[in-house]
């Protein structure tokens, strides 16, 4: 069931197209990423749905009811939606009980017991209830900040960009609890992030901003296998992509004969993503695929360059285990798992 629907949201700041004619239907109780790189839009359409911003063309609608018709706006505080930001946005003058219980009326029967509760929820000791903010670890903020939150029972939770304030081991961590804490209360959530993995990880569903634009969106394993274009590709990770010519589902490339997804003929892009590619040591002249120019040890994943025997492309970069890893210098071949994936649009009869 859709809880949300964006229909046909455009914005605009003086000469700069912030948003054109984005379309987005989010269903109940998932989780949607939105990503795309700094200027594509994505804070502007998260600042629309909140509330703090207007649209100037396009419909919001949050379970049936009209939040957004162009510049006819119910006001933020109304829209029965929660807010975590990048800073949490405490109340330095506020212990963590105070701050979580912000949205939660004085006087209200078992709202101590509630605030307990909220806590108890984001994964933190009740002894910390008198803390203030600034005694909290960065992590320790963005769960009390995202117990507040859910204090107001939302209908529909906004993260924007709450993890990248954090360290590389904190953000995992935070990402996979909020995850699980949202799950549990059967919230529908949308995160906005310019981290890839971070969007790949959490989201049910991805999708990809450019100039304003939505370019696609879908699971994350579709998006991440079969991207509409190479900018999209690029931007969810690493990719090789090569010009191959497509006949019956085959593609003759770089790497040799490959299987392709979809039914395409021609001259086109196929992309395959490194761990499809598995580097093994040849030195037989019948075998052989290209030589190792560089490699780049980083513990359980290892990056190789392999320059390609007789081709006029810069080397690839295959990322591969460090058990049996190659030396520079070594001949190698290069066997494909499962299919190439080829870009819309580029086929050519």
């Amino acid at each position: 069931m859709t809880l949300l629907t964006i229909n046909g949201i455009s914005k605009r700041y003086s000469r700069v197209q912030a948003l054109d004619n984005i379309s987005l239907d989010i269903e109940a109780g998932g989780r949607t990423a939105i990503v795309g790189p700094s200027g594509s839009g994505k804070t502007t359409l998260l600042r629309i749905i909140a509330g703090f911003e207007q649209p100037d063309t396009g419909r919001v609608t949050l379970e049936g009811d009209l939040l957004a018709d162009g510049q006819a706006t119910v006001p933020a505080h109304k829209r029965g939606i929660g807010i975590v930001s990048q800073e949490g946005a405490l109340f330095p003058h506020l212990n963590v009980a105070e701050n979580i219980g912000f949205g939660i009326a004085r006087g209200a029967a078992g709202r101590d017991a509630r605030i307990a509760e909220l806590l108890d929820m984001v994964e933190l000791d009740r002894n910390m209830l008198t803390r203030r903010p600034h005694q909290l670890s960065g992590g320790q903020q963005q769960r009390v900040a995202l117990a507040r939150a859910l204090g107001r029972q939302p209908r529909l939770m906004l993260l924007d960009e709450p993890f990248s304030a954090l360290d590389t081991g904190l953000r995992e961590n935070m990402r996979k609890a909020v995850a699980r804490v949202l799950q549990a209360a059967g919230i529908t959530t949308i995160l906005v992030t310019h981290d890839q993995a971070e969007a790949l990880s959490f989201a049910n569903q991805v999708a990809v901003l450019r100039e304003g634009r939505l370019v696609q969106s879908g699971s994350p394993q579709s998006l991440y296998r079969q991207p509409r274009d190479r900018e999209t590709a690029l931007f969810l990770g690493d990719a090789v992509i090569l010009p191959a010519i497509v006949r019956d589902g085959l593609a003759d490339c770089a790497l040799g004969r490959v299987a392709v997804d979809g039914s395409h003929a021609g001259k086109v892009e196929i992309m395959l993503r490194p761990e499809q590619i598995r580097v093994v040591t040849d030195e037989s002249n019948s075998n052989y695929g290209g030589r190792v120019v560089e490699v780049e040890f980083g513990g359980a994943t290892c990056t190789v360059s392999v320059s390609l025997e007789g081709v006029a492309l810069p080397p690839i970069l295959i990322k591969t285990s460090s058990v049996a890893l190659p030396a520079r210098g070594d001949r190698v071949r290069l066997d494909i798992a499962g299919k190439a994936h080829v870009f819309m649009g580029r086929s050519s009869g």
